[in-house]
């Protein structure tokens, strides 16, 4: 994951201002717990961006043309609890992207925190709008995507999420 972001960023960087692709990176810095019905994903930070915008947690691209997408949340829970699922998949136009969908599940009393990928090459229009949902299959298991702040290190984003064209 770690490199995958690494060459996107080369890439946009080594494209040049004048000549630089449409790409976006943002994350969040807020944990955020679904219920059962699908829920935007808020991501309040952008860390880069050229020709693609960030508005009420809308991604909005300005030219038409395929782009990789990459969701990547950090899914985690801070006290144990029941059995539950994590869903992340993506949205267009308010319509759901096929083969889009991630999930994560833990078991009664599970702690543990892992990032799963939703990833892909996806064909937008210029003005299309993407959106990151999630919902989770028990709300009580408390499975949410999960903004650490490690003492003395960076921020551990709720979710990091990557375009480029």
């Amino acid at each position: 994951m770690k490199r995958l972001l690494a060459a996107l960023v080369a890439v946009a960087g080594a494209a040049g201002a004048a000549n630089a692709g449409q790409y976006l990176q943002a994350s969040s810095s807020v944990t955020q717990c679904p219920g059962t019905a699908p829920t935007l994903v808020e991501m309040d930070i952008v860390d880069a961006a050229n020709g693609v915008t960030l508005k009420a947690n809308k991604v909005t691209v300005g030219e038409a043309g395929p782009y990789l997408i990459v969701a990547a949340p950090q899914v985690g829970r801070e006290g144990g609890g029941p059995y539950g699922c994590f869903d992340l998949w993506l949205r267009i136009n308010g319509k759901d992207v096929a083969n889009s969908n991630v999930q994560l599940c833990q078991d009664e009393g599970s702690r543990a925190k892992d990032v799963i990928v939703s990833q892909g090459i996806v064909p937008m229009q210029e003005g299309d709008a993407l959106e990151v949902m999630m919902s989770a299959s028990n709300p009580e298991a408390r499975i949410c995507i999960e903004a650490i702040r490690p003492k003395g290190e960076p921020l551990v984003p709720a979710i990091i999420f990557s375009m480029i064209k």
